[in-house]
């Protein structure tokens, strides 16, 4: 018995290490941590990015969804400071301050900070494959991201889909530069007349991912319904996905099947395929070759050793980093793959 003890303590998983919230003081798990920071305190998160222009995205939605003296923007004004005022960063004193409970304040500053919409951001990089009234197929370029490093900031195809789809959102203009009778008149409560705000963009929602310096089409739905569907089939592998991949050498097999574990302690996004006796997110992928400089006689020196080649891989699954990592245990690691080459 104490035997078994031993081994079961030892043969079990590490316990991620717990973090709490420095503004709400929620403890929460490593993984989780700097997603909640993002909708609850993130000007903690990122003091330098705050600093140079987070603050004032969030000031200018708070002046666009609030009216001025409403309770919520005088609460969302004490906790971040606008104005140059210090910030109050702990919640419970806010609520304090405010007369409300810990959760009225974590839910009010949350539900606004969620209400941002990412930033619209033309590119004629932007090359649409495919539209319809629910959904949008794009060509992602390698070395650009499918989403934002921060929700307020540019650079990701996302944001250049929400420019897009702002354009086409637009109203009509006149001669004079005016919409032709677009925007809508809010009424704030207790306040007479309104600002006049214009009509949200859609946000799209990307159906599934593609590595930074991984191209190809990309999906994005436009309703809420259309990216439930969408993001079913994906789940449910009823979309077939293919890549083409330039690797070292040819495939040592056909098919690969390779359970994927995460690698803790890491700051970047890593896996790696689990050893024996590990349990991880199943995976399987078929390799075909579709050229091999090799065979040709163009590899040189490097073809003795089996030469480059151009793999057509086909993930039954999409696992993070699952042809790159699948191609590697194959003994064909994708050329210029730092991570897993």
């Amino acid at each position: 018995a104490p035997l078994a003890l031993l081994l079961s303590v030892a043969c079990s998983p590490p316990i991620s290490p717990r973090l709490a919230c420095p503004s709400c003081r929620q403890v929460l798990q490593e993984k989780s941590y700097r997603r909640h920071l993002a909708f609850c305190a993130p000007d903690l998160l990122d003091p330098e990015g705050w600093a140079a222009g987070d603050c004032a995205v969030v000031q200018r939605h708070c002046s666009r969804l609030h009216r001025p003296g409403s309770a919520t923007a005088r609460a969302l004004e004490l906790r971040f400071g606008f104005g140059g005022k210090p910030a109050v960063t702990s919640q419970q004193r806010l609520a304090a301050d405010m007369g409300w409970t810990n959760r009225r304040t974590r839910d009010t500053i949350a539900k606004f900070l969620h209400a941002i919409p990412p930033v619209s951001e033309p590119s004629d990089r932007l090359q649409v494959l495919y539209e319809d009234a629910s959904m949008l197929v794009v060509n992602k370029p390698a070395g650009v991201g499918v989403t934002p490093e921060h929700r307020w900031r540019g650079g990701s195809v996302l944001n250049w889909v929400m420019w897009h789809l702002s354009r086409d959102a637009a109203p009509p203009q006149d001669g004079r530069g005016r919409g032709g009778g677009g925007g809508q008149r809010r009424r704030g409560r207790g306040g007479r007349g309104g600002r006049r705000t214009p009509a949200p963009a859609p946000e799209p929602r990307p159906c599934h991912r593609l590595d930074l310096n991984t191209s190809g089409a990309l999906v994005f739905a436009k309703t809420p319904e259309a990216a439930s569907a969408l993001m079913s089939q994906f789940e449910s592998r009823r979309v077939r996905k293919a890549y083409a991949a330039l690797c070292t050498a040819p495939p040592v097999e056909s098919l690969v099947e390779g359970e994927i574990c995460r690698v803790d302690g890491v700051q970047h996004c890593e896996r790696r395929v689990c050893g024996p006796g590990e349990s991880g997110q199943a995976a399987r992928t078929s390799l075909v070759v579709v050229a091999d400089s090799a065979a040709g006689g163009e590899a040189g020196s490097a073809g003795a050793a089996g030469g480059e080649c151009l793999l057509l891989a086909r993930p039954e699954q999409g696992r993070t980093h699952q042809v790159r990592l699948h191609c590697a245990a194959a003994g064909s690691p994708i050329l210029g793959d730092a991570l897993y080459g």
